[in-house]
């Protein structure tokens, strides 16, 4: 089974990557066909389309083309599959039908987690026979058993995994309520569709909790009202997209339009954005566990400033940016805290400490006519100050007098281009992103500092990726998650 399992995920990755087509439905769909033979309650389920003429692979192929390694790899992957003994024409192609699915049920910590693969082969023939050439190929001693359902075979190490997984006389997966509106939640057309019940998952995580020493309570992070999660990946004409869903959970900060990302510098190459009252909120509930409890207090003492003055720092809108520097990125971190006086007053009593701790040294300045701090820690300089009511901490000697001057992040091309083929709206729970294209220039020059350089195959291999944009968006107890690697 363990030479099975990625073997089918293998051969359902050839089948898109310059095979040729063959003539067959689509996986396409809200619902996945094969949850209609697997039961409900179900911890995971993972659909993928291993149809070799679908949209989705032949969009993801063209993808491929822009990158001068495509065909390498697909020559390798072809040698995967020989050393399995197996010829992919002969073979693979017929035994695998237009959707591969995995179902896996677990009973908690200390018991047998079960994994079943299955799929509705376009030659059930050769489908049986695949398994009985693997079977006899391999040395672990474990046999794979299969079982058909209404044209489905169902794959597993052990025949009572099958009996566990497929529904029988049971509610099927596909009617679940919670599993039906999770697949809503994502695009129909799709290379990969997943999905992880909630409430199995925090028994899973409580019972493993229950069994160790921690005291952890699965409660304190919102798991014990989480409801599902679900995630998918599909390819588009400008890159690859990944979603995600979830209902239930920790409680979000909600949608908002970032007030931050207007004072940061056109050339930032990346950017992280978030509103930190959620996680402050997270962090708070901890106080309650004995074991987190003492470890704030030694975070208190090493620091000298109490856990809720820390949390003050972030309970607003968070941004950290990085930009081209001297030799290394200029890091940058951007706070616009309730009372930024005392926030200010805390960033203080924090670099006090951090000084003393390093046999470093606070010196006043300023930039740009901002006051400002320096912790001068000898070949590395940390300075902050407030601007306009906002706390910045950077590592550049102009990084606090830059923040709201000249070109800004908004108004550059490049993130423009990232946000409109991604489509990221302008209120979302937080996003990142990261500009790829100047990026690269950033780890060549890395390398070279370390008297290396990188090969000529990964640079040419990165140069086609453009941006990387992610997302959330949450609404009510419901969150969505984009993800969008640009390509071109």
């Amino acid at each position: 089974m363990r030479r099975l399992l990625p073997f089918l995920a293998l051969a359902a990755l050839l089948a898109g990557c310059g095979s040729t087509s063959k003539t067959s439905g689509s996986a396409g769909g809200s619902i996945p066909a094969g949850a209609s033979v697997v039961r409900a309650g179900v911890l995971a389920f993972v659909s993928a389309d291993s149809d070799l003429g679908s949209g989705q692979w032949q969009q993801l192929d063209k993808l491929a083309q822009k990158f001068p390694g495509r065909d390498h790899a697909i020559a390798q992957l072809n040698q995967q599959l020989t050393k399995q003994g197996v010829d992919y024409e002969q073979d693979v192609k017929p035994a695998l039908g237009p959707e591969v699915d995995l179902a896996v049920v677990s009973g908690g910590p200390g018991s047998l987690t079960k994994a079943v693969a299955l799929t509705k082969p376009d030659d059930p023939g050769k489908f049986k026979a695949l398994v009985v050439k693997l079977n006899a190929s391999d040395s672990s001693g474990g046999k794979a058993v299969y079982q058909e359902v209404d044209g489905w075979y169902a794959l597993s190490n052990s025949q009572a995994a099958i009996t566990d997984v497929l529904k029988g006389d049971r509610p099927a997966l596909a009617d679940d309520p919670a599993f039906k509106e999770a697949m809503g939640k994502l695009p129909g057309d799709t290379l990969v569709k997943a999905y992880v019940d909630g409430s199995r998952l925090n028994a899973l995580v409580s019972q493993a909790a229950s069994q160790g020493s921690s005291g952890f309570d699965s409660s304190t992070l919102g798991l014990d009202k989480l409801k599902y999660i679900a995630a998918s990946a599909s390819a588009e004409d400008n890159g690859v997209r990944l979603r995600g869903a979830s209902s239930g959970g920790p409680a979000g900060a909600g949608d908002f339009a970032s007030e931050l990302i207007g004072g940061v510098p056109g050339d930032a190459f990346a950017f992280l954005d978030f509103k930190g009252q959620g996680t402050t909120d997270q962090l708070n509930e901890l106080k309650s566990n004995p074991q987190a409890a003492a470890a704030i207090s030694q975070l208190q003492q090493k620091l000298g400033v109490t856990f809720d003055q820390l949390l003050s720092l972030l309970g607003g809108e968070v941004a950290f940016y990085a930009r081209q520097g001297v030799g290394i990125p200029e890091l940058t971190l951007a706070l616009a805290p309730q009372d930024p006086s005392s926030a200010l007053a805390t960033l203080d009593k924090l670099a006090a400490h951090l000084a003393a701790m390093s046999g470093g040294k606070i010196e006043p300045g300023t930039q740009g006519g901002h006051p400002v701090k320096t912790i001068n820690l000898g070949k590395f300089q940390i300075h902050y100050g407030k601007v306009d009511g906002k706390l910045l901490i950077t590592s550049g000697p102009s990084g606090i007098a830059d923040y709201g001057q000249g070109d800004h992040l908004p108004d550059s091309a490049d993130f423009k281009e990232a946000q409109d083929v991604a489509g990221m709206p302008d209120s979302t729970g937080g996003f990142f992103y990261l500009d790829l294209k100047d990026a690269l220039p950033l780890l060549e020059g890395l390398a070279s500092l370390s008297g290396q350089s990188l090969p000529s195959s990964t640079t040419d291999n990165l140069q086609p990726l453009r941006s990387f944009l992610a997302w959330s968006n949450t609404s009510g107890e419901n969150r969505t998650f984009d993800a969008f690697l640009e390509i071109k």
